[in-house]
């Protein structure tokens, strides 16, 4: 067997990180006050920890000169004229070349002043002084023989020579990115996970990434075939990035282009980025609109990885729109990397494409040998083969990692006959080597990973095991047998452990199942067509119904076949329900299926089917109350007969009958998920089958539910979902007894009058009971918790389960029974304490129960929210000590200060105070705190800020809205130099504004009725993209066209693609040229485009301006512009405008809306520079450019009026 061939073929010793040094620098006197101390100072710059032998006494033994390099990474070892003179430098090679054989210890070589070709092909000139000093010495001939085979083994690895980069600055940065790459590629994620040539990809990636730089915000795209290792190379990077750069905001979001096509769009994604990104895990607040989350992300600087994206669309949703300028969706230093295989999703987006490309012949072999003989290079008498088994995969790693795994431990005569196969076979593609590994495969294996690859991919790898139990033996040795061979893969989350499959595998998977051309003895259905056609067609409805008709002598008509005799059926053993016996699995994205109509008996005869799901994708992020929930699949008056009684998983969204058949006795059940469904019970009547096997049990959105199945027996029950089934009105007393549960949700369950006394579970985690009547909350033991939610309850008393939160867990208290601080001594990620009677925080009570020999023990919490609490008045000054990222203080009318903070901290990120009108001012010393980030005063009465506001040098946001008593800004918030957005709107007694900071970004003051004027340097701010001032009747008369056309014309030099101005009005600017006429259209102007000259005289276009007037619509509080750009009937370019909130308007007006844009695309290329201009090409033709506005769903508004319209050419 290929596998117990022994082979002395080391392994490379991993860089772990905890390697006392990176490098041991090998190196001559001659060197080390001028080419050695420079790559000292370079590796340093790196932040490379080097050793180098002068650090090392020449009287110490070699001894010690092993214990050194066993605790260096890799060595560098700098071949000089000289070099070969030191019998010590001799013996530091032969120490690095014998952990060279012995552990895969690496080794650069550079060449400095010398030629490689004396080094190892003639060693002896080279060595000649040895020869001279050394040569009475009675051991000489035998240390000669040593110093030269270590000369040669290490002169021979891969390196740098002076004769190929004669500049010695470069060679110097040559060594320090292979030293670089070498470091990348031990790096524990890299050897933990065999990959194979990751560390110069990587390299090449964090290059263009350029962390350091904070001062841009910029998309890498990493291009290239399914399979390559895309994916892979995104997670390497995302896990050095994350690791390194603690403070960043981050996000991995796997599998876009699948999560788009399941769900019909991105709000699944683009909740995930806020949730994350905005630490809004689980939190839902009435105020939390689309707009300040909006205005927080864009003041985040985040690090998000979008995987797979496949098509345009997708990513201009998920960048808000702003594709063409990042700037606007996240901070400057963020950093966004797109993997696709289509290479113009990235030109549009104007990435920096990286072409990730397939391995090269030595990669191949390493990889495919890692996995087909666990080691680095293939076992002896094997290369022969290995080379012609890696030359079918075209180095492609997937169909490598495969291969070698399906040869693994095989026979020569294994190895011969599969490779045989491949070649004869005439498809040599990845899917035909795929289909090998496949095919290898025992007969259970194979069963679980179609079920995998078609039907449960996504699963929690813990959640698939215990599923799989109930089916197969040995789930847990089989599925981890599947990961061990590449055919799944374990991806971490949040969740723990996430089981995935590759969409190469899918889709060999789904050609399998394509093979059997009858629909009905396809294994499993996923195809929105086939299933349709499975269940609602009249040949299996006729099949169904004439099933009990076959023992009376009847003559059958079959669809589409010719009469038979029912005896003339029974003698050729003609069964009419075997084509659809053999079903095991049916999937139904119902959001992309049409309606389906089926008779009582749809799912007679379905004796293998063991899964059954018809999902609604909108279910998953679903809000209550439910709107417009439609079934797409219609039963009949009196419902289904059964269901096959061999289902584990059964899950019917929207199932569309008030109980499950009567008849349906569901034994061997694992998933019951019926969610959005007009049900009333499961089963009626007091027959109730018994679910001994039920793990999941999700009912919810399901209002009309008045009782939940007998769940007694289901002592491995470990979910029970109930969210918003306000029917119901007692959870039963026996689940006080599933010692299994982990999630219980009762969120809203309005008329719940009944829970059990208590839950023994010691395994529970979240327990959700918002908006529940019950006066009293049932016992809970567990030590797990980690989300604790009674919001809107109407609590007696505070349970003690409360102190059992784990660290970095969630809890929300609600009720005005509560009129003390609760002593909360854990350390969680949220806490939140709404509508209570507490008047104070007063923690004396909470100072005598936790007194160290430390002093006083403070709570401590990430982000604590104060809502809704009308009679809190004080506030402790140790507050900012008990708070790491954000305070939320909303709704206390009576909260006149805020505490003093007496030192400098550098933790509290977002200070946000909202409606606390009597709030006054604000302390001068909340310039002590230095990380603080975001600062949202709104609806308070605050008269001025303090002027030591300019010492927050890490403010990136202020927030002023609607503080009607605000009279001034002091003048040295101009310092702020992080100062991205400054909003005022409402604020309608200020008179004025100081000067603006430097790299402001956005001036929103939106209905100031008392300013005057804008600020003096607002047109000379170079990063100054908006600018919206509405309803401030002083402002409007002050300014004149030219100011605003001064404004975005200075848009060419900006590094913004866009720039806006938004005013009340009803005119234009002179200086448009081309405008609708008033008795046509006026949401279209005509435009003949100039024709392109190449005379260096002629002046080139910088981009278009866009104007619009409109009329507001109180109905309407955000709109986006949009123009489309046509050429006859077709559509030659687009544009659409930032997502701008205006807030609800009280009276219909009129806006005028500017915009310059440099980066107009064309619907063709979409701005790429590859390229030409779309207004080039057409030049000279007439254009027609149609303007729009669309509403949050990209819809057009049709209430909102366009006025008139403009277009100018911008020179």
């Amino acid at each position: 067997m290929a596998a117990d061939i022994s082979s002395s073929a080391p392994r490379t010793s991993p860089y772990t990180g905890e390697w006392e040094y990176d490098v041991f620098l090998c190196f001559r006197g001659d060197t080390r006050h001028g080419f050695t101390s420079h790559l000292l100072s370079a590796l340093s710059d790196k932040q490379i920890r080097t050793f180098i032998d002068h650090k090392l006494a020449k009287t110490e033994s070699i001894d010690e000169l092993i214990s050194i390099l066993q605790r260096c990474a890799l060595s560098v070892v700098v071949f000089s004229e000289k070099f070969a003179d030191s019998e010590w430098c001799l013996e530091e090679v032969v120490t690095i070349a014998e952990r060279m054989k012995k552990v895969g210890h690496r080794v650069l070589p550079v060449f400095y002043k010398v030629d490689p070709f004396d080094v190892t092909d003639e060693p002896r000139s080279y060595m000649a002084t040895i020869d001279r000093e050394y040569k009475a010495r009675s051991s000489f001939l035998e240390d000669k023989k040593r110093w030269m085979d270590a000369v040669n083994a290490v002169a021979n690895c891969a390196g740098h020579t002076s004769q190929a980069i004669k500049i010695e600055s470069e060679l110097i940065k040559a060594v320090v990115e292979t030293v670089q790459k070498q470091l990348i590629d031990m790096s524990p994620s890299i050897n933990r996970n065999n990959l194979v040539a990751m560390g110069s990809r990587i390299f090449e990636i964090e290059r263009l990434l350029a962390m350091d730089k904070l001062d841009d915000t910029c998309i890498i795209g990493l291009w290239g075939m399914g399979g390559v290792g895309k994916t892979t190379l995104a997670e390497a990077c995302y896990e050095r990035v994350t690791s390194s750069n603690k403070g960043i905001k981050h996000l991995f979001v796997r599998n876009v282009n699948e999560i788009c096509e399941k769900h019909h769009g991105v709000e699944k994604i683009v909740h995930k980025l806020y949730s994350k990104l905005l630490d809004e895990n689980n939190i839902d607040r009435e105020d939390l609109n689309i707009a300040y989350r909006r205005e927080r992300l864009s003041r985040s600087r985040v690090f998000v990885v979008l995987d797979n994206v496949e098509t345009l669309e997708q990513l201009e949703q998920l960048a808000l729109g702003y594709v063409f300028n990042l700037s606007k969706v996240f901070a400057a230093g963020s950093r966004i990397i797109i993997t696709t295989r289509n290479k113009k999703v990235l030109q549009n987006a104007m990435a920096k494409i990286y072409n990730v490309e397939c391995l090269n012949n030595k990669e191949s072999i390493r990889l495919f040998s890692l996995h087909a003989f666990k080691q680095d290079r293939p076992q002896d008498n094997w290369t022969d083969k290995s080379h012609l088994a890696i030359s079918y995969c075209k180095g492609n790693p997937l169909a490598l990692k495969i291969l070698g795994g399906a040869l693994f431990g095989e026979d020569v005569h294994y190895w011969r006959s599969l490779l045989t196969g491949l070649r004869q076979s005439g498809n040599l593609g990845i899917e035909s080597i795929l289909r090998r590994s496949y095919d290898k495969l025992g007969k259970e294996e194979k069963k679980i990973f179609m079920d995998v690859a078609c039907l449960l991919y996504g699963m929690s790898r813990s959640r698939l095991i215990d599923y799989m139990a109930t089916m197969y033996s040995s789930s847990y040795v089989r599925v981890k047998d599947l990961i061990d061979k590449s055919l799944l893969t374990c991806v971490p989350s949040e969740n723990g452990e996430m089981i995935e499959v590759h969409d190469l595998l899918k889709e060999m998977a789904w050609n399998i199942v394509k093979e059997e051309p009858k629909l009905g003895k396809r294994s499993r259905l996923v195809d929105p067509d086939d299933v349709h056609k499975l269940l609602s067609t009249s040949e299996v409805k006729n099949w169904s119904t004439s099933i009990v008709n076959l023992f009376k002598g009847i003559v059958m008509v079959i669809p589409r076949r010719k009469r038979r005799k029912v005896t003339d059926m029974h003698e050729r053993g003609y069964d009419p329900l075997e084509e659809h016996r053999t079903t095991e699995g049916i999937c139904l994205d119902l959001s992309g299926t049409k309606e389906m109509y089926l008779k009582a008996n749809a799912f007679e005869g379905m004796n293998s089917l063991t899964f059954l799901k018809f999902k609604s994708p909108e279910l998953d992020y679903a809000q209550y109350p439910l709107k417009n929930v439609k079934t797409k699949i219609h039963l009949p008056y009196d419902g289904l007969n059964s269901l096959p009684e061999g289902l584990r998983w059964l899950q019917w969204d929207g199932y569309p009958s008030k109980s499950l058949p009567a008849k349906f006795y569901p034994q061997h059940l694992v998933h019951l998920i019926i969610r959005g469904s007009p049900i009333r019970r499961c089963w009626e009547g007091y027959d109730q089958p018994q679910l001994v096997n039920l793990i999941v049990l999700d009912l919810r959105y399901c209002t009309n539910l008045i009782a939940i199945p007998d769940i007694s027996s289901s002592l491995n029950l470990e979910e029970l979902l109930l969210f918003g089934c306000r029917s119901l009105v007692e959870v039963p007393f026996h689940v006080q007894y599933l010692t299994k549960l982990v999630t219980l949700d009762i969120n809203v369950c309005k008329n719940l009058k009944r829970l059990p006394p208590k839950l023994d579970s010691k395994l529970l985690k979240h327990v959700r009971m918002q908006g529940l009547g019950i006066t009293r909350c049932p016992e809970i033991d567990s030590r797990e918790l980690e989300i604790f939610d009674l919001r809107f309850t109407s609590l007696g008393e505070l349970p003690s389960a409360i102190y059992n939160v784990k660290q970095n867990g969630v809890l929300r208290l609600h009720g005005k029974n509560i009129t003390k601080f609760p002593g909360i001594t854990t350390i969680l990620k949220l806490f939140t304490l709404s509508r209570t009677s507490i008047r104070e925080i007063d923690l004396a009570d909470y100072h005598q129960q936790h007194q160290t020999s430390d002093g006083l023990l403070l709570p401590r919490f990430q982000n604590l929210w104060l809502t809704g609490n009308r009679q809190l008045e004080v506030l402790p000054n140790s507050i900012w000590n008990m708070i790491s990222e954000e305070l939320y203080i909303g709704r206390s009318p009576l909260i006149e200060s805020l505490p003093e903070i007496s030192e400098p901290m550098s933790t509290l990120t977002s200070l946000h105070v909202f409606c606390c009108r009597s709030l006054t001012s604000i302390p001068t010393s909340i310039s002590n705190l230095r990380s603080l980030r975001s600062l949202r005063l709104v609806e308070t009465g605050i008269k001025s800020l303090p002027s030591s506001i300019h010492e927050l040098r890490q403010l990136h946001s202020i927030c002023l809205r609607d503080c009607k008593s605000l009279e001034s800004i002091p003048n040295s918030i101009h310092k702020l130099s992080k100062l991205g957005t400054f909003s005022m709107s409402g604020c309608e007694s200020i008179p004025s504004l100081p000067e603006l900071p430097p790299n402001l970004k956005e001036l929103e003051v939106r209905d100031c009725k008392s300013l005057q004027a804008l600020p003096s340097n607002t047109c000379k701010l170079l990063y100054l993209n908006r600018i919206y001032f509405e309803e401030c009747p002083q402002v409007d008369q002050t300014i004149p066209a030219e100011f605003m056309a001064n404004f975005l014309v200075h848009a060419s030099l900006s590094p913004s693609y866009e720039r806006q101005v938004r005013c009340s009005g009803s005119e234009l600017p002179k200086w448009f040229s081309y405008r609708s006429m008033e008795d046509e259209d006026c949401s279209t102007v005509k435009v003949e485009l100039p024709l392109a000259n190449d005379s260096p005289d002629h002046p080139m276009i910088k981009g278009i301006a866009f104007g619009c007037v409109n009329s507001s619509d109180p109905y309407y509080s955000w709109m986006r512009m949009g123009c489309r750009c046509e050429v006859g009937n077709t559509t030659v370019a687009s544009w659409v405008s930032n997502e701008k909130v205006m807030g609800p308007e009280e009276k219909s007006s009129e806006k005028v809306w500017l915009v310059f844009n440099k980066n107009l695309s064309s619907t063709g290329s979409m701005g790429s520079e590859e390229d030409e201009a779309w207004y080039v090409k057409y030049g000279g033709f007439d254009v027609s450019f149609n303007f729009y506005f669309l509403d949050y769903d990209d819809e057009i508004i049709k209430k909102v009026k366009i006025k008139r319209c403009g277009v100018s050419l911008m020179y």
